[in-house]
């Protein structure tokens, strides 16, 4: 209901000369189009020209609204990348819009684009590096890419890796440098990045439901760490830096990625049924529907009603022109207390005990209005189930969870949060749980894993083994974020004037 938003999605197109007959740019705006769910706020694409040159195209809004010409408008091109913004970091205006281009009018090395997924904690120290006049935007991505046009290194690999070494956070990237195609993923590997191909070209992006859009194939995903290289000869991959602990956000599975997307060969659709599942073993209650909070906890409401035998239904419909402008309502419908992207089936909901599943709660003030809209249908009870652990911290890794304070769960009971929104019953799911029902939608076939014979022992190893979850617990971070937001470059950097293109 009070929807968590990502930093934003990453996708890089590389077509080889003479082999590959694709559009790149078209093939970015759709590729953008199927990760428009990762930022709506902006939207931005980076092309190389006939002469090896740079050229880029930044805007607000949608996909389609900046590219109404599915970027034709650019020159024609054999290698691209593109960025689907929401803001974590930075405001939300068109200077904060990637791929972020440096350029080579200061002549120290010539011009690269660089689009980035994810949130630094020391994004404030590193920016102290630079004079302050340096910068056109406000956000974490423009340090990266200030911080790659004047690092140390013979070839642009090693640049590369001097940067990412100073980087504390997430991060998954697309470069394009030195007329090649870049990805790396930060070492814990926080947000996804996955490689496909199309036909002799290769695409690199946030999630596989950009490569099922444009009808790649998936090949695999970016490894935390890894560095892959795209370029004429093909695809070259090399470690910069490996860890014993991975951390992808577990958030991509509860909410952030498509429901299509395949990421750690678990498929997000799979997740969310087991998490369901799981959630009706935990907390089970007599009532005669089951019903989501469309659209994502779908799949969650359809694995609790397949488990306990309730039957599903879907009570609440989701408005689908509700991102339009509507006229403020009347008094009536404020004290209904409404939500206008929502429309009630009353012959659901009047004289039943409904099961309502949602992924999570933020503040609790959206659920409590839909409570009273449910009460005011006719509701006789309203047992609410959240397919996720509390959340009880914030998130510095780019995620827009708030400050512990305007968490409801956050000291609080479970029972006092299902006071504050008038449900009868309130139900979490555990941490435990979390880790059964992820392993248990795991598609390798070598991996049998029957959650009800794993104890919470071995599910929460099994979580922290793979996941950040410091939102739900601090235990849960790859790494203290306060500490490591004072670390720094070892050396400042001069910056010549004139570096931003």
């Amino acid at each position: 209901m009070e929807r968590l938003h990502d930093a934003c999605g990453v996708v890089g197109i590389y077509a080889p000369h003479g082999k590959a007959s694709l559009d790149v740019r078209s093939y970015i705006t759709l590729a953008l189009t199927a990760l428009q769910h990762r930022g709506q706020e902006s939207a931005g694409m980076a092309v190389y020209d006939d002469e090896g040159q740079i050229v880029y195209r930044v805007g607000m809004g949608k996909v389609r609204e900046v590219f109404t010409d599915s970027g034709t408008s650019l020159p024609s091109t054999y290698a691209g990348i593109g960025h689907v913004r929401y803001s974590t970091t930075g405001s939300s205006c068109v200077e904060n819009a990637g791929p972020f281009v440096v350029g080579d009018r200061a002549g120290q090395y010539e011009s690269l684009a660089i689009a980035h997924n994810g949130d630094l904690v020391n994004g404030a120290m590193l920016r102290n590096a630079f004079p302050e006049d340096s910068f056109r935007s406000t956000t974490d991505s423009e340090v990266i890419a200030l911080m790659l046009h004047h690092s140390e290194g013979k070839t642009f690999n090693e640049r590369l890796a001097d940067t990412l070494q100073h980087l504390r956070g997430s991060f998954s990237l697309v470069i394009l440098a030195q007329n090649k195609l870049y990805a790396t993923r930060d070492p814990w590997g926080m947000r996804p990045l996955c490689i496909g191909k199309l036909g002799d070209s290769w695409i690199v992006a946030s999630e596989s439901c950009a490569l099922d859009r444009t009808g790649a194939e998936f090949v695999r995903k970016v490894e935390p760490g890894e560095l892959v290289t795209i370029d004429e000869d093909g695809i070259h991959s090399e470690m910069l830096f490996e860890l014993p602990r991975h951390s992808l956000c577990v958030f991509e599975y509860i909410y952030f990625s498509d429901a299509t997307s395949r990421i750690n060969n678990r498929y997000t659709y799979e997740v969310r049924e087991a998490l369901g599942r799981e959630l009706a073993h935990e907390h089970p209650i007599e009532a005669d529907l089951v019903v989501p909070v469309p659209d994502s906890s779908i799949p969650a409401a359809l694995g609790y009603a397949e488990a306990s035998g309730i039957p599903y239904s879907q009570g609440i419909i989701k408005n689908r022109y509700s991102d339009r402008s509507f006229i403020k309502p009347d008094q009536r419908l404020r004290q209904l207390e409404v939500d206008l992207k929502f429309n009630f089936v009353r012959t659901k909901i009047e004289g039943k005990r409904l099961i309502i599943v949602d992924d999570s709660i933020v503040r609790g003030n959206t659920l409590k209005r839909l409570a009273s809209a449910l009460r005011n249908y006719g509701a006789k009870e309203i047992h609410l189930r959240i397919s996720s652990p509390p959340l009880r911290h914030p998130c510095y890794f780019g995620i827009d969870i708030p400050r512990d304070k305007e968490l409801i769960a956050a000291g609080r009971t479970v029972q006092e949060v299902a006071d504050y929104m008038g449900v009868d019953s309130l139900g979490y799911l555990s941490l435990p749980g979390l880790g059964r029902a992820i392993n248990a939608a795991h598609i390798d076939e070598t991996v049998d894993i029957d959650p009800r014979q794993v104890d919470d022992p071995r599910a929460l190893k099994m979580l922290h083994q793979e996941f950040c979850y410091g939102c739900m617990e601090m235990q849960g971070w790859p790494f203290d974020p306060q500490v490591e937001s004072q670390h720094g470059p070892r050396r400042v950097p001069v910056i010549p004037r004139g570096v931003l293109s």
